[in-house]
Order: structure tokens, then sequence, then C-alpha cells
């Protein structure tokens, strides 16, 4: 039996795929270390150049050891021709239900593309299996988005909103938590607007429904757009009373500055982005803020940087993934004129010393605090992970994954707490 090796790229959503990806080839198929390995799928994103890079170097140092190389996921679509030079086997996003062919057909000699636009409801595969480490899960709910961002490239390989169906996504959920997984990850590149190719906001009914299901578990809830994000969220709040849901928000706004938005093709302002987060202030005691910024976007001025440090000063989130604009083959943006690689850097370095310093404050309010927990999964050094209502990273000395405890926070840093069981 040939054996395989899976390297998964990027956010979530690959994660979820790469799940996906390892169980269609089990079936026929074993996993085996790198070294072992007869033939590699590196599961790839687009989103960023550095990422990419790391990718075809890695599949080029796989080719020059003679090694069969499958290239799955975004970057087959948005460098087609790269990626061939490099990989006997491609597969698109929405094709990977036919990586085993692909991975019998390289295993002969044969070169193979996949790569066309398949309506999958991912949510009709439920392969888990139960893990002794780690009880958490990530399960997609969509697919694609209906943004037209002029530096996203992942619209070229997602392509349009594919919701997936609720009753499919529902019992997904219910067979993880029956093998005893007690943290349920939603993902997608927009969960706010889940729905709406069938007509419907229908993130709200999701989440009541997923609320009502028995047992106790947690939900971590991915990336909500503000502009999809602010015509649900009066209908959201109630539901984020339950103790299921995590008062996490992961809300990119991208930019502080209007004129930037407007360039970047975002459908808000500035302004929707703070009346979203004065709606939290309003409805939660305590819940976590997580945003994303692009740092040195063409046309970017100093007053327009200003304006984002600005806006993080005002809004205080307390995790900031920043980003320095990086051109994507395939987007308007690749076209704009670029800014100096110094200067993305400089305020790359501006930006996340400010955010390093909010993200401390934050942290510091929790010291001598207690609070409900859910332990994840083993960590480094024999730690543990865990997790309190708003979705805070707990580090833990000792503790037992999936289990609910009560911990009392005993020291911090900028990312997370150190929290000792009580």
């Amino acid at each position: 039996m040939a054996k395989f090796y899976l390297e998964t790229y990027g956010c979530k959503l690959n994660q979820a795929d790469s799940d996906l990806i390892r169980e269609m080839l089990l079936k026929e198929f074993e996993e085996a270390s790198e070294n072992e390995a007869d033939f590699f799928v590196l599961n790839s994103c687009g989103v960023l150049e550095k990422t990419e890079r790391k990718i075809l170097n890695k599949a080029r140092e796989l080719k020059a050891r003679n090694k069969k190389v499958i290239i799955a996921g975004c970057l087959p679509l948005i460098l087609p021709k790269k990626c061939e030079k490099l990989a006997d086997g491609l597969i698109g996003p929405k094709n990977i239900l036919a990586i085993s062919n692909i991975a019998k057909a390289i295993l002969k000699g044969e070169r193979v593309k996949i790569v066309g636009d398949e309506e999958i409801d991912k949510a009709k595969f439920c392969f888990f299996k139960k893990q002794k480490d780690n009880c958490s899960v990530i399960i997609s709910i969509s697919e694609g988005c209906l943004g037209n961002c002029s530096f996203c490239a992942a619209k070229i390989a997602r392509g349009k909103l594919k919701s997936f169906a609720m009753k499919n996504v529902l019992e997904k959920i219910k067979v993880a938590l029956s093998l005893g997984f007690k943290e349920i990850q939603l993902t997608g590149q927009d969960l706010a607007c889940y729905g709406l190719d069938e007509g419907k906001f229908l993130l709200p009914k999701l989440l009541e429904k997923i609320t009502k299901i028995k047992g106790d578990f947690r939900v971590k809830i991915g990336m909500l757009e503000p502009y999809f994000l602010k015509k649900i969220l009066k209908d959201v709040i109630p539901i984020f009373e339950s103790k299921k849901l995590y008062k996490f928000f992961h809300v990119p706004v991208q930019s502080g500055d209007n004129l930037i938005l407007k360039k970047m093709r975002r459908k808000y302002k500035k302004e929707d982005f703070l009346e979203i987060v004065a709606t939290l202030e309003k409805n939660f005691k305590d819940y976590l803020l997580a945003t994303d910024i692009i740092v040195g976007f063409p046309g970017e001025t100093k007053k327009a940087f200003e304006n984002t440090l600005e806006l993080i000063r005002k809004t205080r989130p307390q995790i900031v993934n920043i980003n320095r604009f990086s051109k994507r083959p395939g987007t308007q943006a690749f076209l704009m004129k670029d800014l100096h690689s110094k200067i993305k850097k400089e305020r790359s370095r501006i930006l996340n010393k400010l955010c390093e310093k909010i993200k401390i404050e934050k942290s510091k309010k929790y010291l001598g605090k207690e609070f409900e927990i859910l332990i994840v999964k083993k960590g480094k050094n024999n730690t543990f992970l865990a997790r309190n209502q708003i979705g805070k990273a707990i580090i833990l000395k000792k503790g037992k994954t999936a289990q609910f405890a009560k911990a009392k926070i005993v020291d911090y840093r900028s990312n997370y707490l150190i929290g000792k069981l009580i």
C-alpha cells in the first residue's frame, strides 16, 4: 500500500479541507512520516506571497528528491503555470473528492490536473476520529464569499458563496460530539453571509439550533465580515447569551481609513466597524474582539495609516492579525503601485508595538480572576491549552483534555493567560 504525507498551509478552512483530503486518501493509502511517504500532498493557500514562496520551495525541494507531489487548495487556480511545472498533480479546493484518483494516476507516472467548479457540500462528510490529546474539531459551513475585494486571490480559487446545508452541518456537529469532541470551530471565508446564496441570512438560525443540541460543549465562530455582520448583529446578540458560544468575534476591518477601504473594495466604512464594537460593548460584560489589518495597501498615506492606528486605539482588539500588503496575481490590486517594502515594514512594526501594548493591558485585567474553562488540548512542554467563556487562551500546567473545570489566573502574557486549576 502506497504511503502519503499531507502538509497544510493557511487558514482553518484549509485545515478543514485537509481533514477531508486525509480521510479520502486513507480509504486506499496509508499515512506516513515525511521520510517514508511515496507521495506528498501540499494543501496550499494563496492569500500571502510569503506563504506562496514557502509552498513552491517545498515542492521544488521534493521534486529535487524525485518525490511525487500533488499541490491541492488555492494555488493551482491562482498560479496554474507555476504549479504545473512543479507538481505531478493539481487539484482545486472544490475538487478534493477526486484526490485518490489523482494519487493513483501520479503513482503510475501520469500528470493530472482537476480544478473545476464543482458544487460539493463538504458538510455531508463526517470523517472524525476521537483524539486523546485534542477535543477541538474544525467544521466548515460554507465555501466562497459574496465579496469582491481588490486584494483577495481566494475568490479566484473558491468562487462565489456556497452555503452547506444546515441539516448536514448540524449532523456533522452531532457526530463530532458523539465521538467526544467538546469544542466546535465553525469556519468559512465569511460566516455572516451564510445562507445568502439561498436568499436568506441563516447564521442566526444555525447558531440557535446548535445551542439546542444536548450536551456540554463550546462553539467558536470564525470570520464575520463587517458589512454582513452589521445586518444580522441584532439577531445574533441574544443567541450569544448561551454558554455554548464563546463570546468571540473575529471581525476583519483591514484598514481604519475610508478611502483605503474603498480602494480595497470593502463594502463598509470604519464607522460601521465602530458601531459593531459599540454594540458588543453594550451587550457583553466581557468578550474577545479579533480583527485583521493590511499594512501598506497601495495608496496608504501617512494620514491613512494614522487613521488605522486611531481605530485600533479606540476599539482595543485583543487579537490583531497584521499582514503587510503583498500583490496577488489576478487581483485588481496587483496592478496598483506598491509602497516601498521599508515603509510597509516600519508601519507593521509601529502597529505591532501598539497592539502588543493593548494586549498586555487587556491580559493584565484578568489577573487573579476565576473562570469556568474547557481544557481543549495538550500544549508544548506538557502544558494544556484551555479557553474561558470568551475563548481567551489559558495555559495550564495540569489538566485533562475535554475536561470542564475552574481556573484562577496567576500570570499573563500578551497572547494568553496562565492559570491554575481550583
